[in-house]
């Protein structure tokens, strides 16, 4: 018959403690129930484990050979148990373990790097795996549970359904700013917009600036295509053209010939959203999220860039 680990543990506390009585104080059993698991274990064991020639008169409690070797046994027990109960601490109170992130690039620069950085100082056991990607790469890693967090945005650059299961929640809220050459004038909104434009393909910052032209009837001529935010800058900076870049991406690549048109038009925003692959995370995926979070707010409390 296996032997119960339970009933292990109060044999090596009887031994510990010379007797029923106080093992039963030291376990918060009564002396009733700590006889019956010694007889049950004797019973598992099929042979005596207590010398009861020797009982009576106030006499300690003596264990036969086999009763001392289970003893023993049953320390090795414990010994285990508090190791195991210690290694599941640190995942509960350091919240070790892998978490996998992706995202888009000015994310994962911005947001990201700063996350990774301050974990490695707060959780040493976070061991962060980081991917940029687009985001129906990222989507399809979340549905198939090969990634743990992606960053997204909203509105995105094409609309793609969220896969089942998958929570997502907003970050932060992002504004686009219009960037024009350094050299240009400081100009009204007409003016500003009849001007030559440097706009992403189908990007959202294109689509949130056709829509402050339409309003004002106005025609953008758009004389370049950019694909990432690091062109159309270069591009502003030659003297090519104004352009419209989330603030996000801006902040930390302004180049010297180029400034933020501080005037209007509000041409909007977008807001940075972050998805979960699972509904019940590891400790190490939460703590990771809040630490977004936290650089998260920090990023849209920091000053503008002008």
């Amino acid at each position: 018959m296996p032997l119960d680990p339970h009933r292990l543990l109060v044999l090596r506390a009887v031994r510990r403690a010379g007797g029923v009585l106080p093992a039963a104080r030291a376990l918060h059993l009564t002396p009733s129930g700590v006889s019956q698991h010694l007889s049950k274990l004797e019973a598992e064991a099929g042979v005596p484990l207590v010398d009861r020639s020797r009982r009576g008169g106030g006499r300690t409690l003596t264990l036969t050979p086999a009763g001392k070797a289970l003893a023993d046994q049953a320390e090795h027990l414990a010994t285990a148990m508090s190791s195991a109960e210690r290694e599941l601490d640190r995942f509960k109170e350091h919240r070790g373990g892998m978490v996998r992130v992706g995202g888009f690039a000015a994310a994962l620069d911005r947001l990201v790097a700063p996350a990774v950085l301050s974990l490695s100082l707060t959780d040493p056991g976070i061991d962060p795996r980081i991917f940029e990607l687009a985001e129906k790469d990222g989507l399809d890693l979340l549905a198939t549970g090969e990634l743990d967090l992606l960053l997204s945005e909203r509105p995105s650059l094409i609309d793609l359904a969220r896969p089942s299961g998958v929570r997502e929640s907003d970050l932060m809220h992002d504004p686009f700013r219009i960037v024009v050459p350094e050299a240009w004038p400081v100009e009204a909104p007409a003016e500003l917009l009849a001007r030559p434009w440097i706009v992403g393909s189908q990007h959202p910052t294109r689509r949130a600036l056709e829509g402050v032209a339409v309003a004002r009837g106005i025609t953008l001529d758009v004389r370049h295509i950019g694909y990432n935010s690091t062109t159309m800058l270069t591009l502003v900076s030659a003297g090519l053209g104004a352009a419209i870049i989330p603030a996000l991406t801006l902040a930390p690549h302004l180049p010297g010939s180029v400034r933020v048109h501080t005037g209007p038009p509000d041409v909007g925003s977008r807001t940075l959203t972050l998805l979960h692959a699972a509904e019940t995370e590891p400790p190490s995926v939460e703590r990771f999220a809040r630490e977004l979070r936290t650089q998260a707010l920090a990023v849209e409390q920091a000053p503008h860039v002008e």
